[in-house]
């Protein structure tokens, strides 16, 4: 008889993840049978971007991506912004 394995205690909590400069949030939560990972623009938290995942480790390793791309970006306008002031 096969036995039905048992969720963890943290696989029900929703995740969220915030930028540097605070202007994005991520969000991963569990939505019926599949994990979301949702991109919200604050502070009015318009979606930006949303995806499902099957397993919650792909979902919380793409949230992590989304907040360095999200991060890096900031950082590259800002090298771009002071590349330009000094020519």
């Amino acid at each position: 008889m096969a036995v039905s394995g048992k969720r963890r205690f943290d696989d029900d909590k929703v995740v969220r993840y915030v930028t540097a400069e605070n202007d994005f949030e991520v969000e991963v939560a569990r939505t019926l049978n599949k994990w979301c990972v949702t991109v919200y623009q604050l502070p009015e938290r318009p979606i930006v971007a949303q995806d499902f995942y099957p397993e919650r480790w792909k979902a919380l390793a793409r949230a992590q991506d989304f907040i360095r791309l999200l991060n890096q970006r900031k950082k590259d306008g800002e090298e771009e912004a002071l590349n330009a002031a000094e020519d």
